[in-house]
């Protein structure tokens, strides 16, 4: 029986860390030389680093950050991680995540929520859930720590958590749209093909050119195969 879980639970990661990993609104949890006393000639560098993750480039803004570490190491070692992240070089990710976190003693959460995805990731998922509830804890209106820890709470089987959280993550931040991915799991999960339509179609017209289209029409196709397939019965019934 322990084997089976864990084989389903490791299933639950596989399907949905790439949510995770190429969201949206995970990549721009970037911090911008805006938020820091920085050094004037320090802003430029920084601020190029930002824009080139931003587009995409995260091979290209790793030297920016580097040069700026000694003037704003907290921030520049977690945007370190985030690019190496997007490069899934995950044992990097994690080693700057943790430098961040270190430096900050534990108060930048953005961090925490990002060393928590890369435990997620090796479906440690109880460590992960400890990380997300810490930075929740330093900054409780965080909609990506609330999508973070719904995700975290959906591999565990925690469905309702995993479903109110979902919910918090696009009450709080609305430009968390991968949230909608997520409850359309929840509820493939929880047999709700009705309400997988109405996630997936919201998730379509908030983000027409992601990534992830191919886990939300595979949503979408199963969700209309089962609706189709109740509806003769409902009929008969009738």
């Amino acid at each position: 029986m322990k084997a089976l879980a864990l084989f389903l639970l490791l299933a639950v990661v596989a399907v949905l860390y790439p949510s995770v990993a190429q969201s949206q609104a995970y990549d721009n949890n970037t911090v911008s030389a805006r938020e820091l006393a920085m050094p004037h000639k320090a802003i430029d560098a920084f601020n190029k680093g930002v824009q080139l993750l931003a587009k995409g480039d995260s091979q290209g803004s790793i030297l920016y950050f580097q040069k700026v570490i000694e003037l704003a190491p907290e921030v520049s070692y977690h945007n370190l991680a985030l690019a190496y992240y997007r490069l899934r070089q995950f044992d990097a990710a994690e080693e700057y995540f943790q430098k961040s976190i270190d430096l900050s003693k534990g108060a930048f959460a953005p961090s925490l929520f990002g060393l928590s995805m890369i435990l997620y990731r090796r479906a440690d998922l109880r460590h992960a859930q400890d990380l997300v509830e810490r930075g929740l804890l330093i900054t409780p209106g965080s909609g990506l720590g609330k999508y973070c820890l719904g995700l975290v709470q959906f591999s565990l089987g925690k469905l309702n958590d995993a479903e109110r959280n979902a919910l918090d993550a696009l009450r709080y931040d609305a430009a968390q749209t991968d949230a909608y991915l997520l409850l359309a799991h929840i509820h493939e999960r929880l047999q709700n093909p009705e309400a997988v339509i109405a996630n997936v179609r919201s998730y379509f017209k908030l983000s027409p050119n992601h990534e992830l289209q191919s886990d939300a029409q595979g949503l979408m196709q199963r969700a209309q195969q089962a609706t189709a397939s109740v509806a003769p019965m409902a009929a008969a019934l009738n």
